[in-house]
């Protein structure tokens, strides 16, 4: 995790994220029913070349991008999770070309999805809801 290194100068910020992120994968696994990831980029912000967004999931690349500049870790992992949710509607041959539209529904699946993922992460691990932003 060497982006992290110059995304998040505090040390003490980028220790408590890591934990928070290797807690937080295997329980999205586990509600994803995965066993495998995509590679993972974490960058100051996300350039999809169309709208302004946190994160995307490429799949030409196997790829998951992650923005993140000025956000708080929890928001970060959600995130995450609705990336993972794409990595597996892909596994699944369940992405078409309008697949990442506003109302789709595959994107529709997977901000419900992450949401339960986060809830399920938020009541196991409640204080990481008071850390701070990156």
């Amino acid at each position: 995790m060497k982006i992290l290194d110059l995304l998040i100068e505090n040390q003490k910020s980028k220790k408590t994220f890591i934990d928070m992120f290797e807690k937080f994968l295997p329980l999205a696994m586990e509600v994803l029913g995965i066993n495998q990831l995509p590679k993972m980029k974490f960058e100051s912000i996300v350039n999809t070349g169309q709208q302004p967004s946190f994160g995307m999931y490429d799949i030409d690349e196997n790829t998951l991008y992650v923005g993140l500049k000025n956000r708080h870790p929890v928001d970060i992992l959600r995130t995450v999770a609705h990336e993972l949710v794409h990595f597996k509607q892909d596994i699944n041959d369940e992405l078409k070309m309008d697949s990442g539209k506003t109302g789709s529904p595959e994107e529709n699946q997977a901000h419900e999805i992450a949401g339960v993922i986060m809830r399920n992460f938020n009541k196991k691990y409640p204080e990481y809801l008071k850390s701070k932003p990156l």
